[in-house]
């Protein structure tokens, strides 16, 4: 029981060793040495990390239909390692890639036919880690070629020139000739193209090998023949010449197929089918060129940049600032800076180890601009809330971009416009900003609208009007300062001053009219604010005598008319003959008729409101 236990285990043992070569690649090319005679070349690559190639590989020949021959055995003829090699002395590929080759050569008898002969290789397992295909640990290949039947007189088969390159260079890009050698000369056409599956875990060395057709390796989502690794561009190889290009940006191991078709007067003899890996590694450089990125403490800082230096492997440098306004904008300090002539975004260019083999060249863009610097000049404080304009001012361009925040209860409360009208919301001191943004950069500034309320003038006039000339008026003041504090009254009568600047004064009426009696009063912000009342003083009713005594005994001496003195007027008395022996303006109760003996004589009152009296009066002495 414990001897078949072991010789289990050592069963299944040696079937996992066989499933894990590692096996990556191979190809078929022929010699036709003459007569029924060919020398094959069986040509494999493996990862290092399997297990050695196979001490002798099995090949199968079958007949045009598919039908098994025979098969035939070559032996193991040793193995080489790959010399891996980059397209750049300046890269360096990390030290855990390593690819053997190894040729398996062998002389078949294949005697003409008309259909002739397909020789066929299949091995299991390939590498788990390759990323585009399905499940690539339980995957195979089949190494497969046509010999043309006997309408065919003699024909070798094509070859590629030169091994595929073990390992690329993550983002670098890739040229490679990957073209073929025809020793007759014939017509070749270059494609890419699915390699075969072959072979199992439960069968890695199918002996003999299956009959055509075979399957076509899966691709995994997102790859195909035509596109069998990440590139940027995309893999590509030239039809005619063979030249494969791409740029790997993806990490990893990719399996990738490449046909050569070989071609005599238009018919299609053989096709030669490449199935290899390609490894996509980071490689280090000897020498890397390195620009910080600019921080964001120089955003919007000026127009003066400093650059920091941030190469490696480099002993001389090459700056160029991007300045188009600038002739000379280079250096070649390890740390440089420049000072800009306008604003604007610059691209950097940085040359480590300038003019020589391995220099290296990065680009990174700075932005170069100035902090906008708004101002306003807001209005003195001033008085009543009327709506006041805001200029927005200062250092940016036309094309910035603003806001105003005006606060609640204004009109508006805010404003996309440079010059904005605004009513706040009542007296009192008021903030606002301006917001200003330019090329991602911004600022604001903040200040302030003071306004104070409107006083409301009134005053009292005791007693009321109308009065009779002669009474004296009490006014007043009566106003509401809203919160200020009254300096100053300035009392009119008719425009003319009235008594002192206080908030009480009296008018003694000595004249009858009408009368426009204002005040205006001012607080301690400056404030004004007037009214007027019209004030109407009587002068009293016209009584006129018919007679008077001027005979110095201290009564009725005067020609005496009552309220006379209160009004304009003129007076013309008239003998009675009609003879005018006495007249004045304005009288004012002084005529005692001087010089005129006793006796009858007429009168004429005309008052300036159009009145008019007339009558006789007597002197008696």
């Amino acid at each position: 029981m414990m001897s078949r236990l072991t010789l289990l285990v050592t069963t299944l043992l040696g079937a996992s060793q066989l499933n894990a070569t590692h096996i990556i690649g191979g190809e078929f090319y022929y010699d036709h040495l003459g007569g029924s005679q060919y020398q094959v070349t069986l040509k494999l690559y493996r990862d290092c990390t399997g297990i050695a190639f196979d001490a002798s590989a099995v090949i199968g020949v079958f007949d045009g239909q598919g039908g098994l021959l025979y098969t035939q055995s070559l032996s193991f003829p040793g193995g080489s390692f790959i010399p891996i090699t980059l397209d750049s002395p300046c890269l360096t590929l990390p030290p855990d890639v390593c690819v053997e080759t190894t040729s398996y050569t062998g002389i078949f008898d294949l005697p003409p036919t008309a259909d002739g002969y397909q020789l066929t290789y299949q091995r299991c397992c390939r590498t788990a880690i390759i990323s585009n295909l399905i499940t690539p640990g339980d995957l195979g290949l089949t190494v497969t070629m046509r010999i043309p039947g006997s309408g065919i007189v003699s024909n070798s088969s094509a070859r590629f020139n030169e091994l595929p390159p073990v390992a690329l260079c993550l983002n670098a890009p890739l040229i490679f000739d990957h073209s073929a050698f025809d020793p007759d000369g014939d017509s070749l056409t270059y494609e890419l193209c699915t390699p075969y599956n072959g072979g199992t875990s439960l069968d890695p060395q199918p002996n003999p090998p299956s009959a055509p057709p075979y399957s076509f390796l899966p691709w995994a989502a997102g790859y195909s023949e035509t596109y069998p690794i990440d590139s940027d561009p995309a893999i590509a190889i030239d039809p005619v010449t063979g030249q494969l290009t791409l740029t790997p940006t993806l990490q990893g191991s990719f399996t990738v197929g490449v046909c050569v078709k070989e071609y005599r007067d238009g018919v299609l003899l053989t096709e030669t089918r490449r199935d290899f890996l390609f490894k996509v590694v980071p490689c280090d450089a000897s020498v890397v060129a390195g620009i910080q990125p600019q921080p964001p403490s120089l955003l919007c800082s000026g127009l003066t940049m400093p650059f920091v230096n941030t190469s490696f492997g480099a002993q001389t440098w090459a700056w160029d600032f991007g300045d188009p306004d600038v002739v000379d904008d280079v250096s070649s300090e390890q740390n440089p800076t420049w000072t800009y002539q306008n604003q604007g975004t610059y691209v950097i260019t940085q040359i480590a180890n300038p003019g020589t083999t391995c220099a290296d060249t990065v680009q990174t863009p700075y932005q170069v601009y100035l902090t906008p610097e708004p101002f306003v000049v807001p209005p003195e404080p001033f008085c009543g809330n009327d709506p006041v304009t805001l200029v927005a001012e200062g250092m940016f361009g036309a094309g910035a971009s603003l806001q105003w925040i005006l606060g609640a209860g204004s009109v508006p409360q805010s404003s996309s416009d440079s010059i904005v009208t605004a009513q706040f919301a009542g007296p009192g001191v008021h903030e606002f900003s301006l917001l200003v943004a330019e090329n991602g950069c911004t600022n604001s500034y903040t200040d302030f609208v003071t306004n104070y309320a409107l006083p409301v003038a009134a005053f009292n006039a005791n007693p009321i009007s109308p009065q009779y000339v002669g009474t004296v008026v009490d006014l007043t003041d009566a106003s509401n300062g809203n919160g200020g504090t009254f300096v100053t009254w300035d009392w009119t009568l008719d425009s003319d001053p009235l008594g002192a600047s206080a908030p009480f004064i009296t008018w003694n009426t000595s004249w009858p009219g009408t009368y426009t009696i204002t005040l205006q009063v001012t607080t301690a912000d400056g404030c004004t604010d007037a009214t007027s009342q019209d004030y109407q003083v009587l002068g009293g009713d016209i009584v006129i005598p018919n007679v008077f005594s001027p005979n110095s005994d201290g009564t009725n001496e005067t020609f005496h008319i009552t309220n006379v003195e209160f009004y304009h007027n003129q007076l013309t008395i008239y003998s009675r003959w009609g003879n005018k022996v006495y007249e004045v303006t304005n009288y004012k109760n002084q005529w005692d008729g001087a010089g005129l003996p006793d006796g009858t004589y007429f009168y004429v009152l005309q008052m300036d409101d159009g009145r008019e009296y007339s009558g006789h009066l007597t002197i008696l002495r």
